[in-house]
């Protein structure tokens, strides 16, 4: 009986669809198109972000295309269509892009839990941009690609959705070369091998990564720390390992350092809504400084803020600790404290992989350095020419060395 009647059901649909003319919706492709706009190798490429989409908001991005809707309302049509695409699918929220070629008609309808994340004029805005100037152009794949990337941006930051891709790697509409084929071929080998639950768009992960000092500066995120802190923010900047040579974008962080006039919790919680995406875009808010705090630890932890001060990258504000010089005394207090603790652990690991020990001892000796040269080392090789360590032996050797000379006041350091 109940098979009897889902069959009555169905049927019912189709012939309504029928008679009201609102076509079905392709159960293989989230395109209808009926001319054929959208060159062949991009509509592959379109259906998979739509499908992994769909998986983690609960939204299908749809097209279609016609050729004649005749004297239909385009407005009404269009929403039907959503409406009806919405349900047969039983997703939550559909966004559809429409067209209508001989009636001149291209706009964007969206439904359900699409249309309460994302108000109409912020999509108005990605169709002005993305979808209607390459439209105009008959770059029918080009526009459905560009503009769902930017919703699919959008939402995500919206929900807090794990989404990566960038605009520029989308496939354009120009003829396909063999080897452009088999890298479509392997690239969705790698989608299906991966797996649905684990690959939450995880082939993209490097695409929308910052991987240069140049990319961040002419991202949105100078602009996005001067409005979140106002005249509270004095200084943000990259500093740290990530400024240092042998630094690899595509497996850490660049580290974002602040110097707020108030670097309160209540200051600093402003920036957590933008965790997620720093994340995403491969940065890491590390260290919120406030100018008192400095001006209380600069002779307790001088080491820090030579490194800052020497090696930094201004995003916004002034350049952090500008001439600052650390006090000789202090600085040499502080290097015996650390090459000591850095001794303790030598000796008690040994199976420490060399490259690992002298990969964190490394800032240490450019504070020694400075302490005997009064000048900031370029390089890790003009540190390394002074302090030469093959190994681990070698590297307890020239700590104590260094160690025996700091603990000395009679013998002055020694330009080796």
């Amino acid at each position: 009986m109940l098979l009897h009647v889902r069959t009555t059901l169905a049927a019912t649909l189709i012939i309504a669809s029928i008679a009201f003319g609102i076509p079905l919706r392709p159960e293989k492709s989230h395109i209808y198109d009926e001319n054929r706009l959208v060159p062949a190798q991009q509509v592959p490429f379109f259906n998979t972000l739509s499908e992994e989409f769909a998986k983690e908001t609960g939204i299908s991005v749809d097209a279609i295309l016609l050729d004649d809707i005749g004297d239909r309302d385009a407005r009404q049509y269009a929403s039907d269509i959503a409406e009806k695409w919405m349900a047969d699918i039983g997703q939550g929220g559909e966004i559809l892009i429409f067209v209508a070629q001989k009636q001149r008609r291209k706009f964007v309808v969206t439904k359900g839990t699409a249309s309460g994340i994302l108000p109409d004029a912020t999509i108005k805005k990605f169709e002005q941009e993305t979808l209607l100037p390459d439209f105009r152009r008959e770059r029918y794949g080009d526009g459905l690609l560009s503009f769902t990337a930017r919703v699919v941006f959008a939402i995500a930051d919206e929900t807090g959705s794990t989404v990566n891709i960038d605009e520029q790697d989308l496939p354009k509409e120009e003829p396909m070369s063999i080897r452009g084929w088999i890298f479509i071929v392997a690239v969705f080998g790698l989608l299906i091998a991966v797996g649905s639950r684990g690959r939450r768009f995880g082939f993209f992960d490097n695409m929308k990564k910052l991987l240069s000092v140049s990319e961040i500066e002419k991202s949105p995120w100078p602009g996005i720390f001067r409005d979140t802190f106002g005249d509270n923010l004095v200084s943000a900047f990259l500093s740290g390992k990530c400024l240092m040579e042998g630094f690899d974008a595509l497996a850490s962080p660049w580290t974002v350092n602040f110097i707020l006039k108030d670097n309160s919790p209540e200051e600093i919680a402003k920036l957590g809504a933008y965790e997620k995406r720093a994340a995403r875009e491969n940065l890491q808010f590390a260290h919120f400084y406030s100018p008192a705090e400095i001006v209380q630890t600069l002779d307790t932890t001088p080491l820090e803020y030579l490194h800052i001060a020497n090696r930094n990258v201004p995003l916004c504000g002034i350049k952090p600790l500008a001439g600052f010089e650390p006090h000789p005394d202090k600085l040499a207090a502080q290097c015996r404290h650390e090459i000591d603790k850095a001794l303790e652990q030598l000796h008690s690991d040994s199976k420490v992989p060399f490259a690992k020990a002298l990969n964190d001892i490394l800032p240490l000796l450019y504070g020694v350095y400075y302490l005997e040269t009064k000048n900031y080392p370029e390089n890790h090789g003009v540190v390394l020419k002074r302090y030469p360590a093959q190994d681990i032996a070698g590297l307890t050797k020239t700590l104590s060395g260094i160690l025996a000379t700091l603990n000395n006041p009679a013998v002055k350091p020694s330009v080796r």
